[in-house]
């Protein structure tokens, strides 16, 4: 604005004064309308989401009771994969085998851990068998367990462990 004053409260708000007149212009961004009436159908839908579940709660209690709740959550670890071996290797890498565990839910993920259990050496889908472990040490001794994991995130115990030591390059 040439001439006159502006005063700026917020990014949102803008209050102008034209030189020679008494008017002050109070500018609104949309911003401010826009985000009322987001709030205004925020809370309608709430509104109308509570008053179901209320409605619903009091037609079939036994779909909210916490008995039924409770249920849903899986607390059963898978069993530990088996048969643990190797299959192939050279100076720098070894791939290995095993075969699947069970879970009542189902197996989603195998964790391949490396050196007496410490280091996570990688993590395949719950319908791959076979791990290929690469970047290794020449003349290293290595070892190797796998666990499997459910979808909760429940952990097997170990499967058998296997170890090598690799060749000199």
């Amino acid at each position: 604005m040439q001439g006159g004053v502006a005063i700026n409260f917020n990014p949102n708000i803008t209050i102008n004064h034209a030189p020679g007149t008494n008017h002050l212009v109070i500018m609104k961004e949309e911003f401010l309308v826009n985000r009322l009436a987001n709030i205004r159908q925020s809370l309608k839908t709430r509104t109308v989401a509570l008053a179901a579940g209320v409605m619903l709660a009091s037609l079939i209690p036994s779909l909210v009771s916490a008995s039924s709740t409770a249920a849903l959550v899986d607390t059963q670890a898978p069993t530990a994969p088996t048969n643990l071996k190797f299959t192939s290797g050279n100076s720098t890498s070894l791939s290995m085998k095993w075969e699947a565990a069970s879970d009542n839910v189902g197996v989603v993920a195998y964790e391949i851990y490396r050196t007496n259990y410490g280091v996570l050496a990688g993590v395949v889908s719950g319908s791959t068998l076979t791990f290929t472990d690469t970047g290794l040490n020449p003349g290293t001794p290595y070892s190797y367990s796998v666990k499997a994991v459910d979808a909760d995130g429940n952990r097997s115990g170990w499967s058998n462990p296997i170890g090598i030591t690799l060749p000199n390059s």
